[in-house]
């Protein structure tokens, strides 16, 4: 017998540094509906605008009343500026110069006024280890802080068979009075990625590539591959 799929009851949502909203996609198709959304850069409102017309989206939080533009709500999620503690950058986190490093404690604000049942967050991977682990453990005691229960877990999309490599660190933080079973994080199932999963073979609105450029890509694939497989042993 076919096992049942976990009914989850409607619920509403916010969605803080929003980009193009893969937040929203999951959460809406999960029933929820998503009650504001703010993103920092033009282009992206926009899109986002287009992707969810139903959804008025802010700019800068940092401006946002947060009383009076921000509805009650069930889940706040969002991916907040990673910049500070990416690899990729100077790794000033809280220190950073162009205030990026603070936008968690707007992301606190709002979960002090409006007492979410659920925070659902996502960084780079580097949050977790930056500052020899101070960062997080400065975010975690301030969720802890709040009263909520805190749970985090580095996970990628190939590790579930999606092909593409982004570790990401997930938190989630459940309110404590709300005494839910303990939180446990998808296990991956390390599925064979595929790039041709997401091609659409018919589409005749292309732009064809080089032949060395598919060459490449299918010296990548065999490359992923082959590393899944050492992995595995």
């Amino acid at each position: 017998m076919a096992k049942e799929k976990q009914h989850i009851p409607p619920f509403t949502f916010i969605d803080l540094f929003a980009g193009l909203g893969g937040f929203h996609q999951a959460l809406s198709a999960l029933g929820g509906r998503c009650l504001f959304a703010s993103e920092l850069k033009e282009d992206l409102q926009h899109l986002y605008s287009l992707n969810f017309p139903n959804v008025v989206i802010k700019g800068d939080i940092t401006k946002v009343d947060i009383e009076k533009d921000i509805p009650h709500h069930d889940v706040l999620c969002g991916g907040f500026p990673c910049q500070p503690f990416s690899k990729a950058g100077n790794q000033e986190g809280f220190n950073d110069a162009q205030g990026r490093g603070n936008m968690f404690d707007y992301i606190m604000k709002i979960v002090h006024h409006h007492r979410p049942k659920f925070v659902f967050l996502e960084n780079v991977a580097n949050l977790k280890t930056h500052d020899e682990g101070n960062t997080w453990k400065v975010i975690e005691k301030k969720l802890k802080d709040a009263e909520y229960l805190v749970y985090e877990s580095i996970l990628s999309p190939h590790e579930f068979g999606y092909p593409q490599h982004r570790k990401r660190i997930y938190i989630v933080a459940i309110r404590e009075d709300l005494r839910m079973p303990e939180y446990k994080f998808p296990e991956p199932n390390n599925a064979v990625c595929d790039i041709h999963t997401v091609i659409d073979e018919a589409d005749t609105n292309v732009q064809m590539i080089k032949q060395e450029t598919r060459h490449q890509l299918d010296i990548w694939e065999e490359f992923l591959h082959h590393d899944a497989a050492y992995l595995h042993h």
